[in-house]
């Protein structure tokens, strides 16, 4: 397995194990009330970085508010602000819950302090939204997670439209990406591919995970010729958090408020929920 593909099988596990655990505050029984997915079949995803089929990859990217292509890209708990937008989402996808006792509870807690960074009050908030899902869990509030078949079929036609395009055979191909010819021809006729394969082919033909699996990838051919002239092996680049994700998280860190400022901050977060 190429470095490549193995970072990014790592990234996809250890970001839902963080959905999971840090960012929502979930249990293996509330995923599978979500998905219906068993915990011994979670944690070999989030724990041991096994490949799930792509319809199972969808469906637990749909569960934390998310897509696949984040999910296998940098640390998503890295970038307070994506946090914070993500559990609002959760949130507001159960219908909500009464906010008035949880700013009661922040603003007890900011009041120990005289000034905090804009840092430390959205991970106040980020604390608060956790126990929100808690105990909205706890008084039985979930929805179903349906599966998408729809992204196989999108999957089949796109990986065809490709491969007719690049006019690369199935042994050039395969040899590239570490794929038998056997398993390029079953994903041809249309068979599920798993995660990894998805991961092998986008990165081979230039293109995102998202357009591989979309009813419209509005794929740029030009760009995609460019990318597989000559193109002998899938790339050894690791997902890494931006210089932008690096410049705002230190930003945040280092902007110190006031109590006025707290709470217009704090009213600003709740009232998204």
């Amino acid at each position: 397995m190429s470095n490549y593909l193995l970072e990014r099988q790592i990234m996809f596990s250890r970001n839902i194990e963080c959905s999971r655990e840090v960012i929502f505050n979930l249990r293996y029984l509330d995923i599978t009330a979500y998905t219906g997915l068993a915990e011994s079949t979670m944690i070999s995803y989030d724990t041991k970085a096994v490949s799930p089929y792509i319809t199972v990859a969808k469906k637990i990217a749909d569960m934390y508010c998310t897509d696949i292509e984040r999910l296998c890209a940098d640390e998503i708990y890295f970038d307070i602000e994506e946090v914070l937008s993500l559990q609002v989402a959760f949130i507001k996808r159960l219908s909500g819950i009464d906010i008035k006792p949880y700013k009661e509870k922040i603003l007890a807690e900011i009041d120990k302090y005289l000034s905090l960074s804009k840092y430390e009050v959205y991970k106040l908030i980020s604390q608060t939204f956790r126990d929100i899902i808690c105990d909205l869990h706890r008084d039985g509030k979930y929805v179903k997670i349906e599966t998408d078949n729809k992204i196989i079929e999108n999957f089949t036609k796109n990986f065809h439209d490709l491969h007719a395009f690049s006019k690369i055979n199935y042994r050039k191909l395969g040899k590239a990406i570490d794929m038998s010819i056997g398993n390029l021809t079953r994903l041809a006729q249309g068979n599920e591919p798993m995660l990894s394969a998805v991961i092998k082919l986008a990165d081979f033909f230039g293109v995102s995970i998202t357009q591989l699996l979309s009813e419209n990838p509005q794929f740029d051919y030009e760009k995609i010729q460019k990318e597989i002239e000559g193109k002998t092996s899938i790339a050894n680049l690791p997902p890494v958090i931006s210089d932008k994700k690096i410049k705002k998280d230190r930003k945040l860190r280092i902007e110190l408020l006031d109590k006025r400022q707290i709470r217009k901050l704090l009213d600003n977060c709740l009232k998204k929920n």
